[in-house]
């Protein structure tokens, strides 16, 4: 391909080789298929698109040269028309106004048109180019500043005014104004002039001001709600200002609010005092129950607050505050708290205050108490059983875990371990149909997921491959999901699957590639293979391209300061961010991480865990206290949903690992150890 290397190319491509190298390191591990073999066109697909992107200025477009004749049949080839016409937008510069709208002529809302569509309107309602911009409006892929841009479209395209104007419910363009003004979000500035526009009409009467401030405030956003109160009447709504004084400072307006006394506690919204010890039970847990305590007896009998500031429903969200913080009070928050006040968050917390607290007289007390819904979830069967063990009860506990021990799950996994036993996953093999397979790898949006997959764009991939899967009923999904396999591809194996409810297909969901970099990984670092397996399952789906909002990256989603640090305290070479979507280097420094991790731990496996998704300072936090903790409880009072969620699939996935590595019954003793209040060291 050297008629694509011209001195400006050469430079171009020095930038972007290591991009290069990353779509390399997914091929690798993509099985052969009877597929026909585009490498040759697709490296030059990726070379154009990734010249394209590192293209420090518009004017060297140019330089990159022509397609050749089979880049031009590829089946990508659209979106490297799209990227072509869509780089002069990056740096500010107008796109082709004619080239763009026939592609998009062309091809319509096709996957490839989506990011150029949206940044070009956007180029256009800057330039206040509007027939075109209304020509390609699509409401469907717009975003709010679209919509404005729209609204500003077709306020451009009105007739003069009347002397006379007509009745607002006439205008057309009332409710479409009004369906975006009815928020609690801020909007973006292209707003700004068609609300100007719909208030000199005087479309925003007080009725919808007061509409949209109040959203605001049940949005907590105290300042949009302010602005909009400007325009009302102030001494009509001394509740609403009011509300924004609570929240923003939540303690100083309860307590002014109590020292006046019932009559000023019935002039407030009880949104705003929920929200108010909702806010404040969650950030100073310790000092809100006694000023809570003392708001309620200043309301008086009967308290005058109605619905959800009841004393009984804030009494609930003081007790979940201090749930969240572990405060050994809660158990006797939760007792204050009227059952008719309780949600599900509060039947779920209260026994799990309990259980940390060891009172399991009090935890089997609130788990018979539990909705139905709720009680026949595996987790408080788990812990049901649990409670009748602790009770002395071991006959019927152990009927209990031995039902659970026969499905599928963390806490079927935790009733095999109580039993002490190993626990043998239930595989069930779903369908392989390799004619239906070859049948759906012939459609071109398939070919387009697969190549594209290949070619490293994964963000791409997954678009299309959302849009394959739509229709696709049962049966093909679980095919959809066995042909992404063979590519490599098992972040869409995973889609599939999930959407058509396969679970137990283990092969399926989880296969075992970078066999000889995971390998590695664990002789490095002591860390068992199946451990470093089941965190990058859980961080990146087996993708070696990855890439997180936080800029974590690669198979075990490492951030670049964290590998750096830990590179240099192993004595490896210091990687760059390019070296971690490399699996080899990624999975190296992930394991030698994870094994820091469990020195500063005390091998408490949990913890790390935990740190590793959180951060050591929450962990630090979520130690207890004074005794050693049953690690089941502890993790079962992790108080960010994502990381307790976390946890509990990754010893998960270990297990599933550990089985499919030796076929042998599964035991989880070593990642069970208590829970030290002193594994909290930190590190060199």
């Amino acid at each position: 391909m050297s008629h694509l290397l011209s001195k400006h190319q050469a430079a171009v491509l020095t930038l972007v080789m290591p991009l290069a190298l990353i779509a390399a390191a997914a091929r690798a591990q993509a099985p052969a298929t009877a597929a026909t073999d585009n490498s040759a066109v697709r490296a030059e697909f990726v070379q154009q698109i990734e010249a394209l992107e590192a293209m420090p200025s518009p004017a060297l477009a140019g330089s990159i040269g022509e397609a050749s004749a089979a880049l031009r049949g590829y089946v990508l080839y659209p979106y490297l028309e799209a990227q072509r016409l869509r780089t002069p937008l990056r740096f500010g510069v107008a796109a082709d106004d004619a080239a763009v709208a026939a592609l998009l002529q062309r091809d319509g809302d096709a996957p490839w048109t989506r990011e150029l569509r949206h940044d070009w309107l956007v180029d256009l309602a800057k330039r206040r180019n509007w027939q075109p911009f209304l020509a390609n409006y699509l409401d469907n892929r717009a975003d709010a500043r679209l919509r404005c841009e729209r609204l500003n479209a077709l306020i451009a395209a009105q007739p003069p005014e009347p002397g006379t104007p007509s009745p607002a419910a006439a205008d057309p363009l009332r409710g479409a104004v009004l369906d975006l003004w009815t928020t609690g979000a801020q909007l973006p500035d292209a707003c700004v002039a068609p609300f100007e526009w719909a208030r000199a009409r005087g479309w925003f009467t007080p009725e919808l001001t007061e509409k949209r401030a109040r959203l605001a405030l049940q949005a907590g956003n105290a300042d949009l709600a302010d602005f909009l109160l400007r325009s009302l009447p102030p001494e009509s709504l001394p509740a609403l200002r009011s509300w924004t004084r609570l929240l923003r400072t939540p303690d100083r307006e309860l307590d002014a609010i109590a020292a006046a006394g019932p009559e000023l506690m019935r002039a407030q919204e009880p949104e705003a005092i929920a929200a108010a010890f909702s806010k404040l039970g969650r950030s100073n847990p310790l000092n809100t129950p006694p000023r809570l305590d003392n708001f309620i007896r200043a309301c008086g009998t009967p308290c005058a607050l109605a619905t959800p500031a009841t004393p009984a429903e804030l009494r609930r969200e003081v007790a979940l505050g201090s749930a969240w913080s572990r405060l050994p009070q809660t158990v006797s928050a939760f007792r204050a708290v009227d059952d008719a006040a309780l949600d599900e968050r509060s039947h779920e917390w209260r026994i799990r205050a309990a259980l940390w607290a060891g009172d399991w007289k009090q935890a089997n007390a609130w788990l018979a108490a539990l909705p139905p819904t709720l009680a026949e979830q595996q987790r408080w069967r788990y812990w049901r059983a649990r409670g009748l063990e602790k009770n002395g009860d071991k006959a019927s506990a152990r009927a209990l875990y031995e039902k659970l021990a026969g499905e599928t799950g963390y806490y079927p996994l935790l009733a095999a371990y109580r039993l002490d036993r190993g626990y043998m996953p239930l595989p069930a093999v779903s369908a392989k149909d390799p004619a239906l397979q070859q049948q759906l790898a012939q459609k071109p949006g398939m070919t387009r997921v697969r190549e594209l997959w290949l070619a490293g764009r994964n963000e791409w991939s997954s678009l299309e491959w959302s849009e394959q899967i739509a229709a696709l009923d049962n049966a093909q999904l679980v095919q959809a999901a066995r042909l992404a396999q063979t590519w490599g591809a098992q972040v869409q194996t995973v889609a599939a699957a999930s959407k058509a409810q396969v679970f137990n297909d283990l092969e399926l969901l989880y296969p075992r590639p970078f066999e000889n970099e995971v390998a590695a990984a664990s002789r490095a670092s002591g860390v068992p293979s199946n451990w470093i397996y089941a965190v990058m399952r859980q961080e990146s789906l087996y993708d070696p391209r990855a890439r997180s909002r936080a800029d974590a990256l690669g198979l075990l989603q490492m951030l670049i300061g964290t590998a750096r640090d830990t590179a240099r305290r192993q004595q490896q070479p210091l990687p760059s961010a390019a070296d971690l979507f490399n699996p080899e280097i990624n999975t190296r420094l992930g394991a030698l991480h994870l094994r820091e991790l469990l020195e500063r731990y005390d091998n408490e496996f949990v913890l790390v865990l935990g740190a590793y998704n959180a951060g050591p300072k929450p962990v630090s936090r979520w130690q207890p206290a004074k005794d050693s903790l049953d690690a089941d409880i502890w993790i079962e009072n992790v108080p960010y949903n994502e990381t307790r969620s976390y946890i509990q699939r990754v010893i998960w996935h270990s297990a599933v690992f550990g089985w499919r590595a030796d076929g042998a019954p599964q035991k989880i003793d070593k990642l069970m150890h208590a829970i030290t209040p002193t594994a909290s060291g930190d590190l060199p």
